[in-house]
């Protein structure tokens, strides 16, 4: 949220960093830190550097760039006072595909696989989700699986059922009414209009049977969320490694159906198999989730070495 008062952090680590004049400053967050309104703070920290005398550049970099099999986006300030020409962050790594990067890691420190149990609502919705695919309401496409084509975990539905909430998924994202957000719930009387009269009796079904739900007089699908669990793919590279790499309601293996093991959410931040993780498993996998992925750690250096040098 634009108020949350973490946004105004930058500022303070910026103001933190020109009271002690160090030689290079060096500012990194997520891609977002650019985006709309956001970008207020990230620009106000520009001004705290420029105001003591430094020059800087910001970078946004994708971490796939830079040998790491990920798309993790972000943004990059460097700020110096030396005579050294404008450091520029290059990738220059070939693609690296999770195929190549999660070999085998059996016996390898950190890798503790935990299958789903048979019979659970989670592994009948995993062997329902082909790489590169993930759970999803919101968005039509071969990518997306929604709950309503998983009848033994989310129930059965009807034919016309299913017509009508393929009708919903898509005029809720166009008949819009606010000017944020990317689809808005719809009133009967839009849903009749592209369904038929007789689709009074489908909404209240699907409504019983928990599919649709009702938001003051209007209504929308009763699952949201733009994907749970995301099946990563062997040919591709992951989507950003985050805290919640363990947890295959967020992310799948490939092809097994579990989550990541720590040791192999590590590989595809760019870790290196003797770097361990200790600790509790969550903690290792916000160690993990937090990092900057060490090989574009490794160009932030080089970059900071050149306006040492």
């Amino acid at each position: 949220m634009l108020r949350d008062p973490r946004n105004s952090l930058v500022v303070t680590a910026a103001q933190l960093a020109v009271q002690h004049q160090p030689q290079v400053i060096v500012l990194e967050n997520v891609s977002g830190a650019m985006s709309g309104q956001h970008a207020t703070y990230w620009h106000q920290a520009e001004r705290v550097i420029a105001k003591a005398g430094y020059k800087s550049v910001t970078q946004q970099v994708v971490s796939a760039d830079f040998g790491v099999p990920q798309i993790r986006r972000r943004v990059v300030l460097i700020a110096w006072k030396s005579k050294s020409e404008t450091p520029q962050l290059i990738g220059s790594a070939k693609p690296i595909t999770l195929g190549s990067a999660l070999r085998s890691s059996d016996g390898v420190e950190n890798h503790e696989p935990r299958c789903l149990k048979p019979g659970s609502a989670d592994y009948a919705i995993a062997t329902r989700i082909r790489p590169h695919q993930k759970l999803c309401n919101v968005r039509g496409g071969d990518r997306a699986v929604p709950t309503w084509e998983i009848p033994n975990v989310f129930g059965k539905t009807t034919a016309p059922e299913r017509d009508v909430l393929v009708m919903i998924q898509k005029l809720r994202r166009q008949l819009r009414r606010r000017d944020h957000g990317d689809a808005d719930p719809l009133s009967l009387r839009e849903i009749l209009e592209h369904c038929g009269r007789d689709a009074t009796a489908i909404v209240k079904s699907l409504l019983t049977k928990g599919y649709l739900r009702k938001i003051g007089q209007r209504f929308d699908l009763a699952h949201t969320f733009n994907g749970k669990y995301r099946r990563l793919a062997w040919d591709h590279v992951a989507p950003a490694v985050d805290t919640r790499f363990g947890e295959p309601r967020y992310f799948l293996h490939p092809e097994e159906h579990r989550g990541l093991s720590v040791r192999e959410a590590a590989r595809i931040q760019g870790f290196p198999d003797d770097f361990v993780f200790s600790g509790p498993r969550s903690a290792q996998y916000r160690m993990v989730g937090n990092a900057v992925p060490p090989p574009l750690a490794k160009q932030i250096a080089l970059a900071i070495r050149d306006q040492l040098l």
